[in-house]
Parts: structure tokens; sequence; C-alpha cells
């Protein structure tokens, strides 16, 4: 149970907690690991949903599990990176730059300067997406 205790400590809102253990135990084997389900987390707390009117429109823990809605933002998720312990989109770190640049077979040696690296990067993700 040391996973639900990391989960509950990263989830914000702070209600039914033996639902959400109970809920815990019944999608194991749905559940992605707890590295990626905090990942998920993060982001979902980064959406209006979740921030609109003080968090009154973020699921109960449980809720939230049993819908398996670490789903909901899976596309956001893949294009995230964690800087200091913060999930930021790519584009937003130098880190998700030089990441996203390896994917496309960019390094920022190949540029003058980073922000002609950046300019590439930016330029050849919008033509694979």
């Amino acid at each position: 149970m040391q996973d639900f205790d990391e989960f509950w400590k990263e989830y914000p809102r702070k209600c039914a907690k033996g639902d959400a253990r109970k809920a815990w135990l019944q999608t194991e084997q749905l559940r992605p690991s707890l590295n990626d389900l905090i990942k998920a987390l993060k982001v979902a707390k980064r959406t209006d949903q979740w921030r609109q009117d003080g968090g009154k429109y973020i699921p109960y823990p449980a809720t939230w599990l049993r819908q398996e809605r670490w789903e909901d933002q899976e596309v956001e998720i893949e294009d995230a990176v964690e800087v200091n312990g913060q999930i930021v989109n790519w584009w937003e770190s130098a880190t998700g730059i030089e990441k996203k640049g390896a994917e496309l077979g960019l390094k920022p040696e190949q540029f003058a300067s980073f922000p002609d690296f950046k300019a590439a990067v930016m330029r050849q993700s919008m033509r694979a997406a």
C-alpha cells in the first residue's frame, strides 16, 4: 500500500480515502506504473477543469481511479517532461526541446545558437504533426 500512499499524497482532493483505497485495489490490473500515474496526475492538475473554482471540479480520487481518468490526457502526457518536479509541455523547457530535437534527429551543436536550434525543432515538430 506504499504506492497508494504516494498516490494519495499527490492527489489534490483529499476526500473518501477509504473508498479511494478500495478503488486502488480494484484497479490494480488496469493502472499504469506509479510513475506514469503520478505524471498523469501532474498533467491533470494543470488542466482548466482542475484549476477552475478552486478545484471544485476535481473528481474524487476513487472516481478518478475507477474511471481510468489517467487516460484522459494521454497525448499531453506523452509530450510532457518533468523539470524540477514540475510537469511542463516539452516546448516550455530546454530539456524538453532537447528531447524532442533528439527524437527528430536534431542536435543543439548543429546550430549557431540554442534559439536557432529551438526554432528548427519547433518547425520540424509542426511538420511531423
